[in-house]
């Protein structure tokens, strides 16, 4: 992801109880990087199914923790509600936090996450 796209994510995309999620942040990166739709989710639904809903709703493989490359979808743990947010490169994640889009470190998480490569 280039530096510009970063900014204009973290100047323009924020979130909004109930109808600006982090995985309609999600599905605006794979939209506006790799033209790709991903599916909605109910907002009431995302805490108790966010992680296996996902699964079953596209094309996917599970990878291995360590093998992470850009436009991987993370999926993690945030207190105790699911997250999720998109590598940038095979270090860092892109996300949207309660306040504005962050960029984390994956190592940060520990072993706390889960990443999904889409099948194209």
């Amino acid at each position: 992801m280039e530096e510009k796209q970063i900014y204009e994510y973290m100047t323009t995309k924020k979130y909004k109880e109930n109808e600006y999620l982090c995985w309609d942040f999600v599905r605006d990166v794979y939209k506006d990087l790799y033209n790709m739709d991903l599916p909605e989710y109910p907002v009431d639904e995302l805490p108790v199914h966010f992680k296996h809903r996902m699964e079953a709703n596209f094309e996917h493989k599970r990878i291995e923790n360590g093998q992470a490359i850009e436009g991987d979808i993370i999926v993690f743990s945030l207190m105790a509600d699911q997250h999720a947010g998109v590598m940038i490169d095979s270090n860092y994640l892109i996300h949207l936090g309660k306040t504005n889009v962050r960029i984390s470190r994956l190592s940060d998480l520990g072993k706390n996450y889960v990443v999904y490569r889409i099948v194209k």
